[in-house]
């Protein structure tokens, strides 16, 4: 043996005595939600780095669009729709076995974008954050927008269909009455007592109101017709006029009113005036473009605000809390602005009625028409009285038009009013531009005629208003100006919005005004407003706002104040507690507080108290009790507060055969609690569950509470819907049905190398299905088992589903059937099993003569490998 032959052999031996290579170990996989619990790396105990198998890797991702060409090691392909990657690995720094090639996990982090790592040496499990969206990442994306959109389809069909229960409307039903007694000043025992009925009256709700203490008045009354005509209400009773604001009549009506709209405001110069009426609610907020601005605590049925118009293009909402806890939000019609209806759309509103504080009788009537796509007409009369007697009797026309590009879009509109007292006509045009850098240009023009332009002190004026919104930030600048014979005023505003986050926005308004006559200044003056409005969790608003205005360099009005309150909540701890506090001081006022807390008890009694008030430097403490009972039965016990609420009940049994229907050898199951958009129940002795506080003409779901029934049974139903009763009850029994297991094992033949097969198993789908309808989709354990758990009565078929590219299985059957039987109790069907009969891997090939972006050598690295 010659002395480098010898040098060699030495080398060799000591080489394999000193050095040993990574050996095989099985670790717990994850990345993003992927877990491999049984996942093959090779561990170099010397240097404790791992080595991952890129096709083991690839077939753990499921990335389809990637490519892996062992024998040309080389990857190529798109990891996700943006990261691209073309890759050769390195013979140097590699270990190569029969099927695989393995690299460090630092080189699979360089080549696959995987931003870091961690790795528990105890438990043995090792997680990936890769930068690349993976395959369940899209999967993930599109099932929550499939399931949301079937479960939203799978409810609209239900409603389509019909497939609801309800009541059949009635002439007249016993009704719900509720008694009210309040007290504002408990220590001079000023109370009063009113009464409030509702019920279902010529197949619509009907609900008055009646003071009967300290003085008898008739304080509210209202038939109301929904779904007339789509979205349409026909009200007989109470409601407001909507009518122009350069028209001075009373809007508070009593007649007969034919619209859809509930809500609205109208423009007085640069400020919003919305009122209206909502009864049993004790706070009403008023949101601007869907953040709070405003709230008012109800003494009264009704609520008004009137807001300054940050931009003139603002949306309102107004969000209302009802005494039972319910929550509604309502979309604020703004008279006076501008919309294009769809062609051959139509919209309307006849209105007519006697004022309720005034007497005068007032009518109006309206008509919108899509002509075309860009194009609405629109058509109204109205015959309306002031306070004082003078008379408007109005003849209105007006167009509509849309032009320009679809993103910088041009929208024109003007309407001419005609009085027939008068010799002049009344005009009021609009122009609205959409513009680059998310700005919008309004321009409002109103010229009135003789006897109004008298009345209102205006011949003409005009408003343009630039806004512009960016992230966070939204601001308008405007230009205010009202002119009358040798008169002039006008304002110059700034106001500006700052979303501080999710929840808490601050508003800053600025505004200055000069009035003068004869060409000379006789008057000017300034304020600032500034909101700090947070509306956060549990129900909870608070706005800190301040202003301050002057005259002639002079302070004329300054307050400062604090509001802060907690809505009662439809579940928690706190869900019968409502409060509000507010604290400030102004020069009108002086320093001035409020306090109200409230408790609705269970049996029916909602209690108000205490109500504290400070104003003109005296303390009031007053409180609020009312009681409802439903005349068909007084002592049931429902948890209703609104008067045109019903209730919802009925029995919770087992079913054994599955048919929906309580056959008479069948059992009520007690003890469980049944939940509804009211609230929920328990089912008592008898076998009966009452949920109150569901409103009528609304669609609401039913079901229960899982957690407290057998964990053998389920609802029958998935979803069951009932459509609510005006102040009567929806009977609505719910069925239990014993649900069963299927199980199986993927199992293997001995010739297949359990390597192979747990990459089979690994990237395996098996899917429950009743006909041609999914069930459900699982995964199979580390040893092949699988199950699917609560499943109904019916005939499946169970399905598996490869997903590995790497490993091609052939099985002994694809599907297989199972037949779950009904009876009093489930079954556990098992032994459902398939075999893998054999695996075969597939080698992915990538043409040579493709351009190769990325290639990575690290030929330095395996020198030092190797002479180590």
């Amino acid at each position: 043996m010659t002395r480098l032959e010898k040098t060699i052999f030495i080398f060799c031996i000591l080489k394999a005595s000193i050095f040993s290579a990574p050996e095989e170990a099985f670790v717990e996989l994850g990345m993003k939600g992927q877990k491999n619990e049984f996942y093959r790396v090779l561990i170099d105990d010397e240097t404790e780095e791992i080595y991952v198998g890129v096709g083991e890797f690839l077939d753990f991702t499921k990335i389809e669009n990637v490519r892996f060409d062992r024998k040309r090691r080389r990857i190529k392909g798109m990891l996700d729709r943006e990261k691209e990657i073309d890759v050769r690995i390195p013979e140097n720094i590699s270990i190569d076995l029969e099927d695989d090639i393995f690299v460090k996990l630092k080189d699979l982090q360089e080549y696959f974008y995987i931003k870091d790592y961690q790795w528990d040496d105890e438990r043995y499990v090792l997680t990936l954050f890769p930068e690349f969206k993976t395959p369940r990442d899209y999967s993930l994306e599109l099932n929550n927008q499939r399931t949301r959109l079937a479960m939203a389809k799978k409810e609209q069909e239900l409603e389509e269909e019909g497939d609801y229960i309800s009541e059949k409307k009635s002439l007249l039903a016993p009704g719900m009455l509720k008694f009210i007694y309040s007290n504002s000043d408990i220590e001079e025992n000023d109370y009063s007592f009113d009464l409030n009925y509702g019920t279902e009256l010529l197949y619509g709700e009907f609900e008055v109101t009646q003071k009967i203490y300290p003085e008898s008045d008739l304080d509210y009354i209202r038939l109301r017709y929904s779904e007339v005509l789509g979205e349409y209400y026909l009200s007989i009773g109470d409601f407001y006029l909507e009518s122009d604001s350069i028209f001075d009549a009373e809007r508070n009506l009593r007649g007969i009113s034919f619209s859809k709209n509930e809500y609205y405001g109208t423009r007085v110069n640069n400020r919003t005036i919305i009122e209206g009426d909502v009864q049993n609610a004790n706070l009403v907020e008023l949101y601007r473009n869907g953040n709070l601005d405003d709230f008012e605590l109800l003494t009264q049925n009704r609520f008004r605000f009137d807001p300054l118009n940050i931009s003139s293009s603002d949306n309102y909402t107004i969000k209302i809390y009802y005494r039972d806890g319910r929550v509604e939000v309502k979309d604020i019609f703004v008279i006076g602005n501008q919309n294009i209806l769809n062609k051959g759309e139509n919209d309307f509103v006849i209105q007519g009625g006697r004022g309720i504080s005034e007497k005068n009788e007032q009518y109006l009537g309206k008509y919108k028409y899509g002509l075309t796509e860009n194009i609405t007409t629109s058509i109204g009369t109205s015959f309306l009285e002031n306070r004082d007697g003078i008379k408007y009797d109005v003849l209105e026309g007006g167009v509509a038009y849309k032009f320009g590009l679809d993103k910088y879009p041009t929208l024109v509109s003007g309407t001419i009013l005609e009085e027939f007292n008068s010799e002049s006509l009344g005009f009021k045009g609009i122009l609205e531009q959409k513009l680059p850098w998310d700005s919008n240009l309004i321009v409002r023009y109103e010229e009135y005629n003789k006897e109004i332009a008298e009345r209102l002190k205006k011949d003409y004026s005009y408003n343009v208003d630039l806004s512009k919104s960016f992230r966070k930030f939204s601001s308008s600048v405007g230009y205010f100006n009202n002119s009358y014979e040798d008169e002039n005023l006008y304002q110059i505003y700034l106001n500006l919005d700052y979303n501080i986050s999710k929840n808490l926005r601050m508003s800053l308004s600025n505004e200055y005004y000069e009035f003068s006559s004869t060409n000379e200044i006789t008057s000017n003056g300034y304020g600032s407003q500034i909101k700090l409005n947070y509306n956060g969790i549990r129900g909870i608003s608070t706005i800190l706002e301040g202003k301050v205005n002057y005259e002639e360099n002079k302070i004329v009005d300054d307050e400062i104040k604090l509001s802060l309150v907690k809505s009662t909540a439809e579940e928690g701890f706190f869900r019968n507690v409502d409060t509000a506090f507010e604290v400030g001081h102004s020069r009108e006022k002086g320093t001035f507080f409020e306090m109200r807390f409230t408790y609705i008890f269970d049996n029916n009694i909602y209690i108000e108290f205490p109500d504290i008030r400070t104003d003109n430097k005296r303390t009031t403490v007053g409180g609020r009790v009312e009681k409802t009972i439903y005349l068909g039965n007084p002592l049931l016990a429902i948890n209703n507060n609104s008067v045109t609420d019903g209730w919802v009940e009925g029995k919770v049994f087992v079913d054994e055969n599955a048919n929906g229907v309580m056959d008479e050898d069948e059992d009520i199951y007690v003890g469980a609690e049944v939940v509804s958009s009211g609230g929920s129940s328990t089912v008592k002795e008898d076998g009966r569950y009452v949920v109150g506080n569901i409103p009528g003409r609304e669609l609401h779901t039913v079901n229960v509470n899982r957690e407290t029934i057998d964990p053998m049974l389920v609802q029958g139903k998935e979803i069951i819907k009932f459509k609510g009763a005006t102040s009567s009850k929806v009977n609505v029994d719910i069925p239990l049905v014993p649900v069963s297991m299927i199980s199986g094992v993927i199992e293997s033949e001995i010739e297949v190398e359990e390597r192979r097969y747990n990459g089979v198993i690994s990237n395996l789908d098996i899917i429950l299905k009743n006909g041609k309808d999914e069930v459900r989709r699982t995964t199979a354990e580390i040893d092949g088992y699988y199950f699917f758990e609560d499943i109904l009565p019916g005939d499946y078929t169970v399905e598996i589903v490869t997903n590995s590219k790497r490993y091609s299985g052939e099985f002994d059957r694809k599907t297989l059937s199972v037949k779950v039987k009904s009876g009093r109790e489930g079954d556990y069907y098992e032994d459902n099993n398939f075999l893998v009969k054999s695996v075969e891997i597939v080698e992915d090939e990538i043409v040579e003569d493709e351009t190769v972006e990325v290639v990575i050598e690290k030929v330095e690295e395996g020198l030092n490998e190797k002479v180590s």
